[in-house]
């Protein structure tokens, strides 16, 4: 899937943030706003064909002069809605630093 479609569904606000997504959020004390913005601004790390989802990270503004990394699973099955599976700021023992593109080899 092209990013580029993915982002005219949100900038379309054709989009949906799924609990699990929220729940994170709240969790971890980004909002929905800062979903949309990584989706807008970032890029595809990860790809999931099997399952039509992407994962997108994007460096975000959280406050101001603030930022952070944020990592977005967007679903695309839909024709019409992208979904926001899951959004959360990436674990720094999972992921390389310092923009958290790519997983960390786990050690043997």
């Amino acid at each position: 899937m092209d990013i580029e479609a993915i982002r005219d569904r949100v900038r379309a606000e054709n989009y949906l943030a799924k609990s699990h997504a929220i729940q994170h959020a709240l969790k971890e004390g980004f909002e929905r706003m800062h979903m949309v913005e990584a989706v807008l601004n970032g890029r595809i790390i990860e790809e999931y064909p099997e399952d039509k989802r992407v994962l997108i990270c994007s460096r975000v503004n959280l406050l101001e002069k603030i930022f952070i990394y944020l990592h977005v699973v967007c679903e695309y099955a839909d024709p019409v809605y992208a979904e926001f599976v899951t959004a959360y700021i990436p674990d720094e023992d999972q992921w390389e630093r310092p923009e958290f593109t790519r997983r960390k080899r786990k050690k043997k």
